[in-house]
């Protein structure tokens, strides 16, 4: 990495580690994950239904960390009863540009632990962040930046996955946006985005 950060971080819900090692992920590689800032670290301390429930980011405006609920009390659902840990490693061995990704840095290498935050709660932890101005929550039906009011880019992804995994995919859509489902069906019969790749 550059010189820019001396650090990165890593959410995990392990504490408690004395290393953090590679491990397959979904780009295929054996990768450790990290982001440049703990704010953007938290708001992935649960992973609960990714971006279905709510989706992060940065704030083009404002610059700062943001989570956007999907559907009503999703932030709730995504980060209640849940802990872990944020874990400061050193940035020499981790290298950027390479999932899509600005915020996200990757290590083929076990790296040790500077520092380790444990967080009990981790809805708390990230509602104090909130509180401080550090991280801002769009409260469901709200939107920020380039997510569509209509909820197409959920749409997207259903047919988009689907199509590319197969239609279990479509049990976290039927769950959480049951509303969203005669359009994902709609679309996968039309042949709606046959032409377009996955979007990261």
């Amino acid at each position: 990495m550059g010189k820019e950060f001396d650090y990165v971080y890593h959410s995990s819900s392990r504490q408690n580690l004395k290393a953090i090692k590679p491990d397959k992920s979904t780009h295929d590689e054996k990768w450790i994950y990290a982001t440049t800032s703990i704010e953007m670290s938290a708001v992935f301390l649960s992973g609960k239904g990714g971006d279905l429930t709510c989706q992060v980011g940065r704030d083009k405006v404002t610059g700062k960390v943001f989570i956007c609920e999907r559907f009503k009390n999703s932030f709730d659902f995504r980060y209640n009863n849940y802990s872990g840990s944020i874990y400061k490693l050193s940035s020499h061995k981790f290298i950027n540009d390479k999932t899509g990704w600005g915020e996200e840095v990757v290590s083929n290498e076990v790296v040790e632990i500077v520092e380790e935050i444990k967080i009990n709660d981790v809805k708390k932890y990230i509602l104090k962040l909130i509180k401080q101005g550090k991280v801002l929550l769009i409260k469901y039906p709200q939107k920020i930046g380039n997510i569509p009011n209509d909820d197409e880019d959920l749409v997207y992804r259903g047919i988009i996955w689907t199509r590319q995994f197969g239609e279990e995919v479509l049990n976290d859509f039927k769950k959480l946006h049951p509303v969203l489902m005669i359009r994902i069906e709609e679309g996968l019969k039309s042949g709606k985005y046959l032409d377009e790749n996955v979007k990261e």
